[in-house]
């Protein structure tokens, strides 16, 4: 018969020191010890709570691998942004490459505990993310995934080329794409519009809306007088007026400043691709990218509520913070 009478003071130390026993020392599951001690699930709950309060338990958590101040950091940034969660690697002394496999890596072991069977995926383009999908292991028992392009082609580089992207992640799973058949940039405002009206690009633009994780690369600032900027098809002219509008950053295509506002610029209403101000309202948006260049881009993007998650390196998000502190 289970206790539930009220308990002396004498006892009820007593029923808590060996509640304590039983969890810390014989790794006895709360149930297991309810029925030990003959009280009820709630009462030992209770018992356990008081026991906290008064001392009766101190924890030491012991950091083996020196993970502490990198976890520290994390809680930092994700206090300070409103962030859902945020992983930062170390890749301190890495060179280009072993920086975009960390970075990618670690996004790739992130993205196999949240994809699900018939999840519903958006897909930007850029290096890290390409990263990520190759660092994927292959896993058949995923099915009827759904992967939707969010951007338009830009350049022969695979990096930027959203439909083999998603080509890449459907090979690691079972599912398909439905692709975003356009091209980055247009000539005019007048096409883009056009285009976009297209049905079928029309309604992969609205089912953006409904994803279950939306995975974007966050581009680096532009340069004043720079003959290129990534893989993007800018001529110099172009990149300028970027930097005369304060440019810090852009997600496909859609350039903001660092406290995150679009910018206004001729290239806006001449790119194929989802509007990043409804990113707020998606699920589950995760940014992935580092690097010094992208310092300011990626404060843009947290500033203007873009991500609900961030992934990357220990050295960019210290740096982030210290621009944001400025």
């Amino acid at each position: 018969k289970v206790i539930t009478l009220s308990i002396s003071q004498e006892h009820r130390y007593y029923l808590k020191l060996k509640a304590l026993y039983y969890l810390y020392e014989e790794g006895y599951t709360q149930t297991e010890i309810a029925k030990q001690l003959n009280i009820s699930r709630v009462t030992l709950s209770r018992l356990l709570e008081e026991a906290k309060a008064e001392g009766m338990i101190k924890f030491e958590i012991v950091d083996v691998r020196g993970a502490m101040k990198t976890l520290q950091l994390e809680e930092k940034l994700r206090q300070r942004f409103g962030l859902q969660d945020i992983k930062l690697v170390d890749c301190s002394g890495a060179d280009t490459d072993t920086f975009t496999r960390k970075i990618g890596s670690e996004a790739a072991s992130y993205f196999e505990q949240l994809v699900h069977n018939n999840m519903k995926i958006g897909l930007t383009w850029g290096r890290t993310l390409n990263s990520m999908i190759e660092n994927l292991p292959p896993n058949k028992n995923i099915r009827d995934i759904h992967v939707y392009t969010l951007v338009g082609g830009s350049s022969q580089s695979v990096d930027f080329q959203p439909n083999i992207l998603a080509q890449h992640l459907i090979d690691k799973y079972n599912g398909h794409a439905t692709i975003l058949t356009a091209p980055f940039m247009c000539q005019s405002k007048e096409l883009c519009s056009a285009i976009k009206e297209e049905p079928t690009i029309a309604s992969i633009l609205k089912a953006s809306h409904n994803l279950d994780v939306t995975l974007v690369g966050i581009g680096e600032a532009p340069v004043r007088d720079a003959d290129h900027l990534s893989d993007y098809p800018f001529d110099t002219a172009t990149i300028n007026e970027l930097v005369d509008a304060e440019a810090a950053g852009d997600i496909c295509g859609n350039f903001f400043t660092i406290t995150g506002e679009l910018c206004n610029t001729t290239l806006k209403n001449r790119i194929i691709s989802i509007d990043i101000r409804d990113l707020p309202e998606h699920k589950r948006v995760i940014g992935v990218g580092g690097g010094e260049k992208k310092v300011r881009s990626i404060l843009g993007a947290l500033n203007g509520h873009y991500l609900h998650a961030l992934i990357t390196d220990v050295q960019t998000a210290e740096k982030v913070l210290e621009l944001a502190d400025a």
